[in-house]
C-alpha cells in the first residue's frame, strides 16, 4: 500500500504542477476584465454558416437576430445547409432570404460533415474567399445586435479566428438547462476571459465564431463528433491565436433532460478523446516549433488528465479492497468507504465553490431569480460528477451522432433590453 500511495501522489503531484497555471486562470478571470478591441471603420464582408435540422422551430429566430444586426446588412450573407431535413427548415430559410442547400446523406450524419458540404457549395457557387470570413452557429443561437459589429474589432485587430460571450436562452427552465449554463460560463471566468487578458489564445466551445476563409481556402475537413475541439488543436498548433471578444454575446438553447444530458456529455468525451489521440500531438509541436505557451495551454486543456484523477481516486480504495480480500487476519474496510466518500464529498465541494464563484462574477448575465439560482449552485456539481461514467462509456462505446430537439422558441427581445 505504501508503494501505491506514493506512485498516486507522484502523479497527483506531476498533474498539479503541469494545470497550476489554471488556478491562476480563475484569480484573473473572477477579478478582471477581458480583453477589449478598439473601434474601427475598417469593415469586413462575412457568411454566416449555419446546420440545420428539422429547425424549422427555432432558425427564423436567429436569422431574425442576424437581421438586426448593427453591422451593414450588405455586408453579410447567409448561408443554410438543411441537412436531412423533413420539416420546412428549407423553405422557411429561403424567405427569409438565406441562401439554402438541401443534403440528404444519413450515412454522415453529424454537423461537420454538413457543414463540409455546405462549404463545397460555397466554394463551388461563390469562391470560399469571396468573403472576409465565416460565422459559424447552429439553428437554435440568437445574436445580441451588436454582436457582428464587436466581432468585427477583433477580427480588423488582426486575429483569424474570433470567439465570443456563450449564454444560455433557458437557463431557468430547471437544474439540467442551469448547469450547461453555469458550466459555459465558467469557461468564460476561467478559460476565455483570463487568456485574453494575458493575450493566450483560447479554444472554441461549440458555435459562435468567427474563423478567416484564408484559413478554409482548402475546403472544411473538420468533420469529427466535437469538430470545435479539432478546429483548436489544428489551428493552435499552427501558431494561429483563437481571440476571445466578450462584448460580442449569443445564446444557445440547453438540453432540459437528463437522458439527452448522458448521450450528448459521451459524444463530447469521445469527440474529445479523438481529437486528443489523433491531433494533439500538433499542438504538442507547436509548444516548441512556435515557443508557444498557447500551444502548452491547449494541449494540457485537452489532455484527459481528469480521466487519470479518477482513476488515481478509484485505485486506492480499490486496492484496499484487494488488499483485504488476501489479507490473512481480516482488514478493516472502514478506511475504504471514508476514503471514497472523502474523495466525493471534496469533488463536490470543489464544483460547488467553482459554480458560486461563477455565478457571482457573471450575474450580469444570468436570467434567473434569486432563490432559483442558490437551489441550482448546489445542484450544479452533478454535472462535473458524472465525468467518470461518462468517460467509461465513451470508451467502450461505439457513438453515434442523434440530433437535438430544440423547441425554446424565445427570440432575442425576450432576453435583452433593446
Amino acid at each position: 500500500m505504501e508503494i501505491i500511495d506514493t506512485i498516486c501522489s507522484a502523479i497527483i503531484f506531476v498533474f498539479g504542477l503541469l494545470t497550476f497555471h489554471k488556478t491562476i486562470y480563475n484569480v484573473i478571470g473572477f477579478f478582471c476584465q477581458a480583453k477589449t478591441y478598439p473601434k474601427t471603420d475598417k469593415l469586413g464582408r462575412y457568411a454566416v454558416v449555419i446546420a440545420a435540422r428539422n429547425e424549422e422551430k427555432v432558425v427564423g429566430n436567429l436569422i431574425e437576430s442576424i437581421h438586426r444586426q448593427t453591422y451593414p446588412q450588405e455586408l453579410l450573407q447567409i448561408f443554410v445547409v438543411a441537412d436531412n431535413c423533413h420539416d420546412k427548415t428549407a423553405e422557411l430559410c429561403r424567405s427569409l432570404g438565406a441562401v439554402v442547400y438541401e443534403r440528404n446523406d444519413t450515412s454522415k450524419a453529424r454537423k461537420g460533415y454538413a457543414l463540409e458540404f455546405l462549404f463545397e457549395q460555397i466554394d463551388k457557387d461563390y469562391g470560399i474567399e469571396s468573403v472576409d470570413g465565416y460565422f459559424v452557429f447552429d439553428a437554435d443561437n440568437l445574436l445580441a445586435p451588436d454582436f457582428v459589429e464587436q466581432m468585427n474589432r477583433a477580427f480588423q485587430a488582426g486575429f483569424k479566428i474570433v470567439t465570443s460571450y456563450r449564454n444560455s436562452k433557458n437557463f431557468d427552465t430547471n437544474f439540467i438547462s442551469s448547469a450547461y449554463g453555469i458550466h459555459f460560463y465558467h469557461n468564460s471566468l476561467g478559460k476565455h476571459r483570463p487568456r485574453s487578458v494575458l493575450n493566450v489564445g483560447t479554444h472554441l466551445t461549440g458555435t459562435g465564431y468567427l474563423i478567416s476563409s484564408k484559413l478554409l481556402a482548402g475546403g472544411w475537413h473538420y468533420t469529427t463528433f466535437t469538430e470545435d475541439d479539432q478546429i483548436t488543436m489544428a489551428m493552435s498548433g499552427q501558431g494561429h491565436k483563437i481571440a476571445y471578444c466578450e462584448a460580442a454575446e449569443f445564446f444557445d438553447e440547453q438540453p432540459c433532460d437528463f437522458r439527452t444530458v448522458f448521450n450528448q456529455r459521451v459524444r463530447w468525451a469521445k469527440g474529445r478523446l479523438t481529437n486528443f489521440f489523433k491531433y494533439g500531438y500538433k499542438a504538442f509541436i507547436g509548444i516548441f516549433t512556435h515557443r508557444s505557451f498557447t500551444c502548452y495551454d491547449i494541449f494540457t486543456y485537452y489532455f484527459p488528465y481528469g480521466l487519470f484523477n479518477w482513476a488515481i481516486s478509484l485505485l486506492y480504495p480499490l486496492s484496499t479492497f484487494i488488499v483485504g480480500l488476501f489479507h490473512q487476519s481480516g482488514y478493516d474496510y472502514s478506511k475504504m468507504i471514508v476514503t471514497v466518500a472523502a474523495s466525493l464529498g471534496s469533488q463536490y465541494l470543489y464544483a460547488l465553490f467553482s459554480g458560486l464563484i461563477t455565478v457571482i462574477r457573471e450575474k450580469k448575465h444570468i436570467r434567473c431569480s434569486p432563490l432559483k439560482l442558490v437551489f441550482y449552485v448546489f445542484t450544479f456539481p452533478w454535472f462535473n460528477m458524472i465525468s467518470i461514467p461518462v468517460y467509461i462509456v465513451a470508451i467502450f462505446k461505439r457513438v453515434k451522432w442523434t440530433p437535438i430537439i430544440h423547441d425554446d422558441n424565445r427570440k432575442i427581445d425576450d432576453l435583452i433590453k433593446l
